[in-house]
């Protein structure tokens, strides 16, 4: 019987878990995002990793002396679009 429970408890926390990595909230029958929400969450997504690329740049060039101007302008330039993008979805102008 402490096996099955065990079990039970174990398998909601996996769905938990698989629901709020695809979702971004915490329940056990998330509602289903439009497509707006979707690319909205995505986008959000994108700007987070591309910050976090330009750090680990900027913290490449201060260990190793490696020129990464290049590398950070093409991610600043993706982050411009992406940051317009977000703007005319929440209707900002």
């Amino acid at each position: 019987m402490k096996k099955l429970i065990l079990l039970v408890v174990i398998v909601l926390a996996v769905w938990l878990t698989v629901n709020y990595v695809r979702t971004g909230t915490l329940s056990l029958f998330p509602a289903a995002a439009t497509p707006q929400a979707q690319e909205l969450r995505d986008l959000e997504d994108e700007l987070r990793a591309i910050d976090a690329k330009i750090e680990a740049a900027g913290r490449a060039a201060g260990l190793t002396g490696v020129d990464t101007t290049a590398d950070v302008g093409a991610l600043q330039a993706r982050k411009v679009q992406i940051q317009k993008r977000l703007n005319i979805l929440r209707g900002v102008q």
